[in-house]
């Protein structure tokens, strides 16, 4: 029964009860192979026994402390994650989710740069639903029932260099908020000229970059993070999702001398760098730099993507690593979600031309391999 929830996700598709590797069971056993990954959360499959292990174990020890302490699980998480970042002497804050991680990096942007106050924001971009990340999300379903949200955002064009060239030598902006990779628009790289201009607007105009990681980081697109791949540094990057691969948990990572322009009380969060979120962020990282992902990671995407493009109705194939973006010949991808599901695959469709697809960076060349001869049989019927 769903009459408690609000209604707002729409219908259920089923009710899963019990997960496992890269696969759900429903209440009546039925077995779903999962390309979504929780939308990117479960990157190391459902009950992976290292990250089930880290947070039993921390389960013993202590739950909650309050941010008055630290404990050894978020010191060694921040550790992880400064030991992956881009740039050295990383300072982490966490926080419980996406939303939280980006109104956080909003917050320090703003404390950073008291006299640029705006902020450059991509077309297509998706940064979380609270009026602060919603502000910055520039798709206009999304904004309008909830207008007016925040000022000082200033949106550019996705993929105008131009454009982002001369938003950023405004000197009122001082910083660029920018997924590597778009993912609730359907999968869409920045192209390099475009990442040459966020570099160039950094180095010339003093701009600061701040890289949305929350889908696009910790190995799923066969980098730690996404920004990487177009060799930019960013002064600061948002994780979630992945981070504790279905431990509620999210993260701000800063350069030193831009997190030292928070003062003690500027920000905060009860839960966050919660000892057992911490616990399974630390193991995820570990797990992800001992098992090689990043590279296997690499090699999967590139079995993945010549059996993808000449799948039925599929025009153009997006996206790096284990992160892909289809896009189709009509606007049915609802359509192929629902039947896709029926058929024991879990993908979903974030505009109605596109498919996205985000299997476990741990899935097998078989695994792989089955989820796509499924969604091909799938695509046939609707377009063959």
């Amino acid at each position: 029964m769903t009459g408690m929830l609000m209604d707002l996700y729409g219908p259920p598709m089923g009710n899963l009860v019990r997960g496992s590797g890269v696969y759900l069971f429903d209440e009546e056993g039925r077995r779903y192979l999962d390309f979504l990954s929780g939308i990117a959360v479960t990157s190391l499959g459902h009950n992976h026994p290292v990250i089930h292990e880290a947070v039993v174990s921390q389960l013993t020890r202590v739950w909650h402390t309050s941010n008055f302490f630290t404990t050894p699980s978020s010191l060694r998480a921040a550790e992880r994650i400064g030991e992956i970042a881009p740039f050295a002497d990383a300072r982490v804050f966490f926080c419980n989710s996406g939303a939280e991680a980006i109104e956080s990096a909003l917050k320090l942007v703003r404390r950073a740069c008291p006299d640029r106050p705006k902020i450059a924001t991509l077309s297509g971009s998706f940064h979380g639903r609270t009026l602060g990340a919603l502000s910055a999300t520039m798709q206009p379903k999304k904004r309008q029932p909830f207008e007016p949200l925040l000022t000082g955002f200033v949106e550019v064009p996705f993929n105008d260099a131009l454009a982002m060239r001369e938003i950023t030598a405004d000197p009122e902006v001082g910083a660029v908020l920018f997924e590597p990779i778009l993912g609730e628009a359907g999968v869409l790289p920045l192209e390099d000229g475009f990442a040459q201009a966020l570099i160039d607007a950094q180095r010339d105009h003093g701009v600061l970059l701040v890289s949305d990681e929350i889908q696009t980081g910790l190995c799923r697109t066969g980098e730690w993070l996404g920004c990487s791949y177009y060799g930019i540094v960013p002064d600061a990057f948002t994780l979630a999702k992945a981070l504790g691969n279905g431990v509620p948990i999210g993260a701000l990572v800063a350069k030193p001398e831009l997190a030292a322009t928070m003062l003690v009380g500027d920000h905060g969060s009860t839960f966050g760098g919660n000892p057992l979120a911490t616990a399974a962020a630390a193991a995820v990282i570990e797990f992800m730099e001992q098992a090689s992902l990043r590279e296997r990671v690499r090699h999967l995407g590139d079995l993945a993507l010549p059996l993808l493009k000449p799948l039925s109705g599929v025009t153009k194939v997006d996206g790096r690593g284990l992160m892909f973006g289809l896009a189709l010949a009509a606007p049915v991808a609802p359509e192929v979600m629902q039947e896709a599901f029926s058929s024991g695959l879990i993908l979903n469709a974030p505009t109605p031309d596109r498919l996205r697809l985000l299997p476990p960076l741990i899935i097998s060349e078989p695994e792989l391999k089955q989820g796509i001869d499924i969604l091909g049989g799938v695509l046939e019927r609707r377009f063959g």
